[in-house]
């Protein structure tokens, strides 16, 4: 439960990191390179298009927004982006440039080896697992008096470091995820379903499965709620396992990149810009520290910068506020905020069962974290427990 005391400017610096991650990955993919300065300024004719899409795609979010700032139509952006493909495809045929050509030039994903089409297309999936003579091999090339031992120990330290890893998605994304929507999560359910689904996968010897912080943003903006569409998702999931590698050298790099380049942008401006002002500058630092060194360095690291920033954001608040209760005071010292009230409402509040008398104003200075959670839940149940005429 000591997720739930989780610092939030942690959490929302790794919202932040996340998103300039997932950008970098938008353009990696869109210039087929490394993200370098020059391989982008060598590929800019691939990336111009996103940013064109990018931008078209900011201006009609900007302007179907409500007097409240929200978004009037949630599937805006999906289906925006279902309509990059056969946009992209119009703007071909109306330049009329060969399809041969834009793939040449990088605009698609590269498509699969002819003989793996063909053998794929003359049989089907269980059949050919079921007939590879290969399948098995890894079982009979080991051979344990051969195996280097020592290698075995080098690797310890990574295999520790991916096991922490896919350890610390779920107590990182869940609250995050909670935080982005505005909802309260039941960590305990999540652990649970996450364990269940990871046991089964593992014995039907599946990858491991967690959720994905960004896709769970995307689908909750896009209106997603309730078990219908999570089934939805689910078997749209299922066929693209089976037709994706297929279709994907069909769709154009701009659309992949369209979407990770968005998705980055906003994750970031909900880490970084829409928590301006409302964290002191200790805590602002620690946010941009965990995005940078998630830049930079990775999730683990970054993980490390969190813990450093939490720990010394509690180190100079524990300084400046030695208790989290500044003070307590009993509600009958408090004036009323309506000057004159009628002879029931003051016959409530004055009574000596239900009135003013039994509630207790506590008044709380700094910040609530999960190193001083101890002593503010001691000190509530002893003035909660305290012997007092009311």
């Amino acid at each position: 439960r000591i997720v739930y005391f989780f610092p939030t400017h942690v959490l929302i610096g790794c919202i932040g990191g996340i998103g300039v991650f997932i950008a970098k990955t938008g353009v990696e993919v869109t210039i087929d390179e490394g993200f370098t300065l020059s391989a982008i300024v060598d590929r800019f004719y691939l990336f111009r298009v996103v940013l064109a899409f990018e931008v078209v795609l900011r201006v009609l979010e900007q302007v179907t927004k409500d007097a409240n700032g929200k978004a009037k139509y949630t599937l805006l952006s999906p289906i925006y982006f279902c309509l990059i493909t056969p946009v992209f495809y119009a703007t071909m045929a109306l330049f009329r440039v060969p399809i041969a050509e834009a793939e040449q030039a990088g605009y698609f994903f590269p498509s699969l080896d002819e003989s793996e089409t063909s053998d794929q297309q003359s049989t089907t999936l269980w059949s050919s697992i079921l007939a590879d003579n290969h399948l098995f091999d890894m079982w009979t090339v080991v051979n344990f008096p051969t195996v280097s031992w020592a290698a075995i120990g080098d690797a310890v330290p990574t295999l520790v470091a991916l096991t922490l890893f896919s350890l610390i998605h779920v107590p990182i994304n869940i609250p995050a995820f909670a935080l982005s929507t505005d909802t309260e999560a039941d960590m305990n359910n999540e652990l649970k379903a996450h364990g269940y689904s990871n046991i089964i996968a593992g014995l039907m010897g599946g990858l491991q499965n967690y959720l994905a912080y960004t896709q769970s943003v995307l689908y909750d903006k896009s209106g997603g709620t309730g078990k219908p569409s999570g089934f939805a998702v689910a078997i749209v999931t299922v066929l693209l396992f089976f037709v994706g590698p297929t279709i994907a050298s069909y769709i154009p790099r701009c659309m992949a990149g369209t979407l990770l380049l968005h998705v980055g942008i906003d994750l970031f401006l909900e880490g970084v810009f829409d928590s301006f002002g409302k964290f002191d500058a200790l805590e602002y630092c620690g946010i941009w520290l965990i995005v940078c060194v998630m830049t930079l360095y990775g999730m683990e690291a970054a993980m490390v910068a969190g813990v450093i920033a939490a720990v010394s954001t509690y180190a100079v608040q524990s300084v400046a506020y030695l208790s989290p209760i500044r003070g307590t005071m009993p509600a009958t010292t408090l004036r009323s905020s309506k000057r004159s009230r009628d002879y029931r409402a003051q016959s409530i509040l004055s009574s000596p069962t239900d009135g003013r008398s039994r509630i207790l104003v506590v008044q709380l200075q700094g910040h609530l974290f999960f190193g001083n959670m101890a002593h503010f839940t001691s000190s509530m149940h002893s003035l909660m427990t305290k012997d007092t005429p009311n």
